[in-house]
């Protein structure tokens, strides 16, 4: 694992803080995101467990992450990345890019976003998105992206890639937790 977390910090910086161990994993908040102002969190420990591709009964390692403005409303993050992950050990059930999870409920006071979509981490470089260990399989980073109860319904209706469409065409900052829907 000290390969992975130092693969973790040479992209996003340092861990600064962390849960306590449930559920065999872990959350750890980075210094860094994407972009000046930005943090990530990330998961340490679901990649020890071997989930299945829901289409392609693959295995598959991931670790999920988070993206967030520095801001102390937004400290529910290291929850929300606990019970989804929870889930997926639960499940034996890996998620997609693509896949929607939700609507739940406001992930944020004050905001519209109430699911989230699985995302290739595109705001990083390349690099990041799949770690290579020696020996084993590759550990996939899957990004949680909160959405709106609108782009939840889309995406079931019209499919991943016209929303990736949409976000591409809009460039909406998926970052900014208050933005408005796209759809």
């Amino acid at each position: 694992m000290s390969d992975y977390i130092d693969f973790l910090e040479s992209h996003l910086g340092e861990i600064e803080a962390g849960t306590s161990k449930i559920e065999g994993f872990q959350v750890a908040r980075f210094t860094k995101g994407p972009f000046p102002g930005t943090v990530t969190y990330s998961t340490l420990g679901m990649s020890h467990h071997y989930l299945k591709s829901p289409v392609s009964n693959k295995e598959i390692r991931m670790e999920l992450f988070f993206v967030s403005y520095s801001e102390p409303e937004y400290d529910n993050i290291p929850g929300i990345l606990e019970q989804v992950g929870r889930e997926a050990l639960e499940k034996h059930q890996a998620y997609l890019a693509g896949e929607v999870i939700g609507p739940r409920g406001k992930l944020f006071e004050g905001t519209q976003l109430e699911a989230l979509y699985v995302a290739m981490p595109v705001y990083f470089p390349d690099s990041f998105h799949v770690f290579y260990p020696e020996n084993d399989i590759p550990i996939v980073q899957a990004w949680l992206v909160p959405i709106t109860s609108a782009e939840a319904g889309f995406i079931r209706k019209n499919g991943w890639s016209k929303f990736e469409d949409i976000l591409e065409k809009v460039d909406p900052d998926v970052i900014d937790f208050n933005r408005s829907s796209v759809v």
